[in-house]
């Protein structure tokens, strides 16, 4: 059959269209075909203080162990960097939506006293760590008494004439009040801490770190209200 000329250009296109398309719907993937995302997991673990008691006469009167404490601030690091933090609650962290790797993860650091986990590493599962972090106090404070209700006076000794800061942070490592940033001469010296933020208000929580800081002579402990 023959076609007049201008039928048959028009036919010759049309029979160009429909072969690209076809050429064009064989390469997509069959409808049932969807992407697959990558299985997000998680890794959950818990955080230990343990701090001491100290009666108003000066005598040690215990040990105290939070297994419970909300907002204890973790760090979560792959390869050398950190790519979340979390804050605990009821003494436990959770990280979630984290592809298959190795994580580590790591308290805060408050006078040289924080705590990190061995390599986590998700593969399959979410991990559930049992490698407990713990931050003990440590270093010569001695806070009479403690806990204490309106003031606690914290003794200390300074070994040789050096600047000293003196902080009181919250569980996140925040800094609540400022108590001393001079220079102390050696000997036995005491600070006050009266329960209030640097503004004049009644600092929340009832746990907080003091931070002794002077060069590499880093000290903290825990006070209890």
């Amino acid at each position: 059959m023959k076609f007049p000329m201008g039928r048959a250009r028009t036919f010759a296109r049309i029979v160009r269209v429909l072969a690209s398309a076809i050429l064009l719907l064989a390469g997509l993937p069959a409808c049932s075909e969807k992407p697959t995302d990558p299985i997000l997991r998680s890794i959950a673990g818990n955080v230990v203080l343990r701090g001491y008691f100290i009666d108003v006469n000066g005598r040690p009167a215990g040990t105290r162990v939070i297994g419970d404490a909300d907002g204890v601030k973790v760090d979560l690091v792959r390869s050398g960097r950190i790519i979340a933090s979390t804050t605990t609650v009821d003494g436990s962290y959770l990280f979630t939506g984290l592809p298959t790797g190795v994580y580590n993860a790591l308290t805060v650091n408050l006078g040289g006293i924080h705590d990190t986990t061995a390599a986590l590493t998700i593969a399959v599962r979410s991990v559930a760590v049992a490698d407990t972090l713990r931050m003990y106090s440590r270093g010569d404070l001695y806070p009479v008494p403690n806990p204490f209700v309106d003031s606690t006076v914290v003794y200390l000794e300074v070994p040789d004439t050096v600047f000293v800061t003196i902080t009181i942070r919250d569980l996140a490592g925040r800094v609540v009040r400022s108590v001393a940033a001079a220079e102390m001469e050696p000997g036995l010296r005491s600070v006050t801490w009266d329960g209030r933020d640097d503004d004049g208000a009644i600092a929340p929580g009832t746990i907080h770190w003091m931070v002794y800081e002077s060069g590499d002579d880093l000290r903290a402990h825990l006070l209890f209200r």
